[in-house]
């Protein structure tokens, strides 16, 4: 599955691929990049080559400095070779998890919630507003607040993926979102 969402730390995923596929070439055989938060052996990119050298570090290096120097976001390697299967798995596996949760992690939310809004957007891993989800209600009022906010706060104790919702009875915001 290919999914283009368009923030920093993409971007930064974008430019260090850029940058090795320049470097590396043929040698390079694969880039697993996780969520911004995510690690694994305090890496949140793998990168595979065919053979690793002094002159391959380098320019993997190379690549993670230009990268972090140009954006906001951390790019934080983790170099390997394709022998190494079970890293490779280990990476894949975090990155299939990843998504699978944060669809649990909207559903569960959802049905705490669903007898009290009008609308519902999810953005997955996509922010706006600092929120990965528009919950749209009829009257913003106290009581829908402190239900809303049970609801994220059940969830999030629950799953790896945060629920960040902007809560609104603006009708407006939809198209934002979408």
């Amino acid at each position: 599955m290919y999914k283009l969402i368009i923030n920093d730390w993409n971007l930064a995923l974008h430019d260090f691929t850029s940058y090795l596929l320049e470097g590396l070439g043929d040698n390079l055989k694969m880039i697993i990049g996780l969520s911004e938060d995510a690690s694994i052996y305090d890496s949140n990119v793998l990168v595979v080559v065919r053979e690793i050298n002094d002159e391959v570090r380098r320019i993997v290096a190379k690549a993670a400095i230009k990268t972090n120097e140009k954006h906001k976001s951390v790019i934080s390697y983790y170099l390997t070779d394709e022998k190494d299967v079970k890293t490779i798995e280990v990476f894949s596996r975090v990155s299939i998890e990843e998504v699978d949760d944060c669809e649990k992690a909207f559903e569960d939310f959802y049905k705490e919630i669903r007898n009290y809004v009008v609308d519902v957007v999810f953005l997955g891993n996509r922010y706006v507003y600092d929120s990965n989800v528009l919950v749209v209600v009829r009257e913003v009022n106290d009581e829908v607040r402190r239900i809303v906010a049970k609801a994220a706060i059940k969830t999030n104790e629950k799953h790896k993926c945060i629920i960040s919702y902007y809560l609104t009875d603006n009708k407006g915001l939809i198209d934002e979102f979408k």
